[in-house]
């Protein structure tokens, strides 16, 4: 696993741009993370003494836009080259703390210790197992009553061509560039993962954008020990 992350490291602001949002504008994609962020903020509840997360926090723009408005927040990622920018864009925010996630699925964060969280355009990497795994660690490392936000990929009208172009990649691709490829799920299975690893969906809030799914998830209960 920790071979295969190496997809997410790069070494040049060309291939950072990449990484984050393939052949889409560089400004369009800013202003995009930070539409992005605000609408989060209101689907997490957030307050200014909300302490809160993020995976894949890439460079850290979502975290920059959030920080003032929390006591705390903390930016995580498999990438040891994207949580060095998150230092960088974020370095006027004393509040903004930084973890590596290891392969680990945040399992060595403490139990009930944030209000939210979220990932955007991270888990559209993910296999099902790796869902599972990180729902758990959320149900355990949110405190009850709170919030995380993820986004997921469905097969609709704005994705169906992304599912071919790796569809065909598939055939020649090596295990570290198909650990990069997009991954598709309905929500019934996504939300099911969610149950079983202890967070209940919140389906009146959930959203599918033609195939880009938006869904908020609750942590209802104590986190078993």
């Amino acid at each position: 696993m920790g071979d295969l992350n190496l997809v997410w490291e790069w070494n040049t602001p060309d291939e950072m741009q990449i990484q984050l949002a393939g052949t889409q504008p560089r400004a369009e994609y800013l202003q995009d993370r930070v539409d992005r962020a605000n609408w989060m903020a209101d689907r997490l509840r957030i307050t200014p003494d909300s302490s809160i997360f993020e995976i894949g926090s890439g460079e850290g723009i979502m975290a920059d836009v959030l920080a003032p408005r929390v006591r705390r927040m903390l930016c995580t990622d498999v990438s040891r080259s994207f949580l060095h920018k998150a230092r960088v864009t974020c370095q006027e925010h004393a509040n903004v703390d930084y973890h590596h996630i290891d392969n680990d699925f945040l399992a060595t964060l403490p139990s009930a210790e944030f209000d939210g969280g979220f990932s955007l355009n991270v888990f559209i990497h993910l296999n099902v197992f790796e869902f599972f795994h990180y729902f758990r660690q959320i149900a355990r490392i949110l405190r009850p009553g709170g919030h995380f936000g993820v986004n997921f990929l469905d097969i609709g009208a704005s994705t169906r061509s992304f599912f071919h172009f790796y569809a065909e990649r598939y055939l020649t691709a090596n295990p570290v560039e198909f650990k990069g490829f997009l991954s598709f799920h309905g929500i019934d299975v996504i939300a099911s993962i969610a149950v079983e690893a202890g967070l209940t969906p919140m389906l009146d809030e959930f959203v599918n954008e033609n195939g880009v799914c938006y869904l908020i998830l609750r942590r209802d209960e104590e986190p078993a020990s």
